[in-house]
């Protein structure tokens, strides 16, 4: 947050703000007081129907966001702030003028289309006196930004678009939905799923019938951390889009587990775990040490597909990112390695 020592100066800073962007704040509906994120099971996801029902003829529409909250937005906005969704937007052929520092610096597939985007801080903490110079006409956020969109509703008509609980798929369609691009979201699905299937007929000849994969994460979260993943996050196009399978071990470790930032294993569990005849090795670099202790130790040395040759080492800005885009570029680069 950001603060004045002069109340009055700060109102003003604002009002100031609101005439520059001609958009005026969101209009809040019933649950207008609701400050809580909503639960998983209860929180809905606003329905194209529901979200274009009110498009009138000066250009702006009423969409129900995630938290309940009735916005008045532009049907055509142009100049968009974004705290996470960028990867959809490029997929959708939409480039905003403004999104948060990770977007900026963490998503390879992306990293060629996002020239001239300004950063505009932290995604839960965005900056707000840059967001307000940067004149957006529409600010779109995640749950997490909750307790900020009353602050940068001052600024432009901001809408809470969910990510937790939903796929990458889900997350296009729901950004579609707000931008009003759903027809552009479903022709993108189409396409990845065509590119999924030449992928597959790609990798026929070069996969072996029984042949099993495993996914090794080194680093990451935290010092002296292992992991392995099943067909979540990192995994997805491994074993949901390309159908290759995995060990039965990780299997019923995968399906057991809490799955939500890969299964912790100790080095001792090397050989249980990660026993597939071929690797996908991700390396972060917050721990090089432990990267070497691991990669030079007999346990690893013994694997399978360390001593077949067969350990794909790849990049964690690409691999390591849930989204549309990625997950389009992890194809192309999973194709390349299997079949060189």
């Amino acid at each position: 947050m950001f603060i004045r020592k002069n109340v009055m100066l700060l109102a003003a800073f604002f009002l100031a703000a609101v005439l520059i962007t001609g958009c005026g704040k969101g209009e809040e509906g019933s649950n207008a007081g609701q400050s809580a994120l909503p639960s998983s099971s209860a929180a809905e996801s606003p329905s194209p129907s529901e979200s274009a029902q009110s498009a009138d003829p000066s250009g702006t529409r009423i969409y129900k966001d995630a938290l309940g909250r009735e916005v008045e937005i532009p049907t055509h906005p142009e100049r968009i702030i974004t705290s996470q969704y960028l990867p959809q937007m490029i997929a959708l052929g939409i480039k905003p003028i403004g999104a948060a520092t990770h977007l900026l610096t963490g998503f390879d597939a992306i990293k060629d289309q996002i020239g001239g985007i300004e950063d505009v801080g932290p995604a839960n903490e965005l900056n707000i006196e840059k967001a307000l110079t940067l004149q957006p006409d529409l600010i779109l956020v995640a749950e997490w930004n909750k307790d900020s969109v009353e602050q940068l509703s001052k600024i432009a008509p901001t809408v809470v678009v969910q990510w937790a609980d939903k796929d990458p798929f889900g997350h296009l369609r729901e950004v579609a939905d707000v931008l009003g691009k759903t027809d552009e979201a479903e022709q993108w699905i189409q396409a990845y799923e065509k590119k999924s299937e030449e992928a597959r007929s790609k990798l026929a000849g070069h996969v072996a019938d029984g042949e099993t994969f495993g996914v090794v994460v080194i680093g990451g979260y935290e010092n002296r951390q292992l992991r392995v993943y099943g067909s979540g996050n990192v995994g997805y196009t491994l074993f949901e889009t390309l159908g290759l399978s995995m060990t039965d071990r990780v299997k019923a470790a995968w399906e057991k587990g809490d799955n939500g930032q890969g299964l912790a294993i100790s080095l001792e569990q090397l050989p249980e775990l990660a026993s597939a005849d071929r690797l996908f090795l991700v390396t972060f670099h917050n721990d090089e040490d432990f990267v070497k202790e691991v990669e030079q130790s007999k346990l690893w040395a013994n694997l399978p597909a360390v001593k077949n040759d067969k350990v794909y080492t790849v990049d964690d800005g690409l691999w390591f990112s849930y989204d549309v885009m990625s997950f389009a570029a992890q194809l192309d680069d999973a194709v390349r390695l299997l079949t060189r």
